[in-house]
């Protein structure tokens, strides 16, 4: 009877010991920022430089495109309007000739596409490293031991959201 006694006092200083560990353990809690990447990356000045530069980068392939459209486009008005004076022969070469135009435009459109693409995710990963670089850098200056995006969060105090600073200090 004694030693069951024992044992439950000694199973309940236990219990209190690791309670008040837990409880100097969430006293010593990280803080725990958020920012809104999304938000951050649309509201960054050079988005908009990266966008002219990409456009002045593909500027003549796409020139080129709008060039073979306008063939393609003026050789299908030709067949339509003097499909019948052409004669069978003259309507089949432009017909190959449209048809030769097309493959090439979607090869081309394809090809740019392809590449605009991978610009677009290289420009954008320099941004993404620019904020995060910013992001550390507000962290560290008001005293946060981690930030996590926003979209990950299911709820958050507002004082903890670090977007707008890290805007300022990117701007």
């Amino acid at each position: 009877m004694i030693l069951k006694k024992l044992v439950k006092v000694a199973a309940l200083g236990t219990v209190l010991l690791s309670g008040s560990f837990f409880a100097n353990a969430a006293e010593a809690a990280t803080k725990i920022g958020y920012v809104n990447m999304a938000q951050i990356v649309q509201q960054m000045p050079q988005r908009e430089a990266i966008s002219e530069k990409l456009r002045a980068e593909f500027k003549d392939r796409i020139d080129e495109l709008r060039g073979l459209e306008s063939k393609i486009k003026d050789k299908v008005e030709t067949i339509k309007r003097d499909g019948e004076l052409l004669g069978t022969s003259g309507k089949t070469k432009l017909e190959r000739e449209i048809a030769s135009l097309q493959s090439d435009y979607k090869l081309k459109a394809q090809a740019l596409d392809e590449d605009n693409r991978r610009r677009q995710g290289e420009e954008r990963q320099k941004l993404i490293m620019q904020v995060q670089q910013t992001v550390e850098k507000v962290a560290n200056k008001e005293g946060y031991d981690m930030v996590v995006d926003a979209q990950t969060l299911l709820w958050a105090k507002p004082e903890d959201n670090l977007s707008e600073k890290v805007i300022k200090e990117i701007k």
